[in-house]
């Protein structure tokens, strides 16, 4: 856990490093970060030497409480060189190094056995089954029942498991490489930007809107009794789940069931917000805007589906000769195989997980503070994850006054905006040095890094004041509406239907509320991020990596918001 103390005294560790707010626009809780941080970078590390890549991994570290990161070459200390050798030297040593050799060798099995294709297979045979039998045992656990010491051991079972998922979601990444594949083609041989790309592929992702439409499934049921819906429409939305219950079984228990479907997900990559299972009356609400006025998803998919035979068609068109046009339906047919397991995983991957281990922190939290060392039963969030399991078998009293002197730490660097990076960029070899396998799968990560993170336009700021705010074009068309700023989970209920949200960042479990908007900015993100792809699935124009589009647009204020251009105006 890093000390997290005043920008003026913060000890940046050696290396540049580049801030991540695509993923983590908050600093984490001591809890959450030890849980992630050290995942992520273990998985990593396993995903780059298990494809042959000639890096340690890409490293995330807090420095001053707020998340950064860094690729880190291998066989390289932590302070990178300022200057590199003559290209030919570099050359020499990744044919002759055993260590270089090993990995190029490693990286060529990779792009020859199409790693790619094996994964994706195994996460649809193998991984997703088996993660969600495990799920299906972990959330039905009653913590409540268990001894301290028990609780303890599942704490730690838990962690074990979490890292075992989160080794798959960074696997995974090999799968994005049919896309990649693709993406070069048509750039190659057609000069297709990523959107042009991405037609090829919007509405297959279907797990960013399977939350909605399965809402708009019981909003259907609802609707068939005008009295009920009457009668919910005029309620306070922490009222209908009681409501439900009073006038019919049957859709109160379809409400529930809905909970416990899509509700055991973290809103966040933190342990210290609360699931969507936790807030029913954010969900009750949904289901109130669905009853007003319904968002034919169904006929958006429709709509995309036709968008992507229109785009596959242009393509082979404008192809010239039988061999490319077959080459492009190769590709085409494995990156639609690939691309929804992105948004897929992660569900299974890392946002239950992380909801299965709040719940259990949770219940710890309460007997620490009831009978322990912990003044607070909040203040669990402020042990890292093995202090956690620690605490409840052993009750040291020095948890006390550590988690206290944290929390006071973590309130601390909320009141500073942290710099985009730490240190001086080191110079980066040229591609054309690799042997011919490496240097295409490291142009797959470069590719993939900057569009799923752009780091530099997320980190950039605009002038206080600015009435026109660039970005990266990210979802079609244009839309002009009230502008509502959310800044964290805690105020989706100012959402209303027909806002242009305005937020650092979504995580996945945030598609549930895009049926209801006109429109998304972020500050943060590429067109490979989450909001990027969610957006696409609900046809909904979207422009990411403002910056600080949060900072310069007033609440309320009427936005246009172009999705081709990336360009978002505040009117007034």
């Amino acid at each position: 856990m890093s000390v997290r103390t005043p920008p003026s005294t913060i000890e940046a560790p050696p290396g540049y490093w580049q801030r991540e707010a695509s993923h983590y626009p908050k600093p984490l809780t001591p809890l959450g970060g030890s849980f992630l941080l050290t995942s992520i970078n273990q998985s990593f590390r396993k995903v780059f030497e298990e494809v042959g890549l000639p890096l340690e991994g890409l490293e995330f570290r807090e420095i001053g409480g707020y998340v950064y990161q860094r690729l880190k070459p291998l066989g390289v200390g932590d302070a990178a060189p300022r200057k590199l050798p003559p290209n030919f030297v570099l050359w020499l040593v990744l044919r002759l190094h055993p260590a270089y050799r090993s990995r190029a060798a490693r990286c060529k099995r990779t792009v020859l056995n199409r790693t790619d294709r094996e994964y994706v297979e195994r996460w649809h045979n193998e991984w997703r089954p088996q993660i969600s039998r495990d799920i299906a045992r972990l959330r039905d656990t009653d913590t409540a029942a268990m001894t301290d010491d028990q609780l303890a051991d599942h704490v730690d079972e838990l962690w074990r498991w979490a890292q075992f998922c989160i080794d798959v979601h960074f696997f995974l990444t090999i799968a994005s490489f049919p896309l990649l594949n693709l993406t070069f083609f048509c750039r190659d041989h057609l000069g297709h930007d990523d959107r042009q790309v991405l037609l090829l592929l919007a509405g297959l992702s279907s797990t960013s809107s399977e939350p909605a439409m399965a809402l708009a499934t019981l909003a259907d049921r609802i609707r068939a009794d005008d009295e009920l819906t009457t009668v919910l429409l005029h309620a306070e939305a922490s009222s209908v789940p009681a409501l439900l219950g009073e006038r019919s079984r049957d859709l109160s228990a379809a409400f529930n069931d809905y909970v416990y479907r899509y509700g055991c997900r973290a809103l966040r990559y933190e342990l210290i917000e609360p699931c969507l299972s936790e807030r029913p009356e954010l969900l009750a609400g949904l289901l109130q805007d669905e009853l007003r006025q319904s968002s034919d998803l169904k006929g958006e998919q429709e709509r995309l589906a036709a968008a992507r035979a229109e785009a596959q068609a242009a393509v082979l068109a404008a192809l010239p000769g039988e061999e490319l046009r077959k080459e492009f339906s190769t590709m085409l047919q494995e990156a639609q195989r690939a691309y929804p397991v992105r948004e897929d995983n992660e569900f299974y991957t890392v946002s239950v997980p992380l909801a299965l281990t709040r719940f259990a922190a949770l219940e710890a939290g309460a007997r620490l503070a009831g009978r322990g060392p912990l003044e607070t039963s909040d203040d669990v969030f402020f042990l890292r994850i093995d202090e956690l399991s620690d605490a409840l078998r052993t009750k040291n009293e020095r948890y006390r006054t550590l988690a206290r002197d944290r929390r006071e730490q973590f309130v601390g660097v909320h009141s500073f905006d942290p710099p985009a990076t730490y240190g001086v960029e080191p110079p980066q070899p040229p591609l054309d040095i690799f042997p011919a396998e490496t240097r295409r799968v490291m142009e797959g990560l470069i590719y993939a890094t900057e569009k799923v993170f752009e780091p530099e336009l997320s980190n950039r700021r605009e002038a206080a004041g600015a009435r026109e705010i660039k970005g990266i074009a990210a979802g079609t068309g244009s839309y002009s509406g009230p502008a509502r700023v959310i800044m964290g989970e805690e105020q989706f209920d100012r959402l209303q239907p027909g806002d242009v949200l305005v937020c650092p960042i979504t995580s996945p479990v945030w598609s549930i509320l895009f049926s209801k908007v006109g429109a998304l900015v972020t500050d943060s993100g590429g067109v490979l991020s989450h909001p990027a792809i969610i957006a696409r699935e609900y046809g909904i124009p979207a422009v990411v990596a403002t910056g600080n589009a949060t900072q310069i647009i007033p609440d309320g204020a009427n936005v246009i918001v172009n999705g081709d251009s990336g360009i978002v105006q505040v009117v007034s």
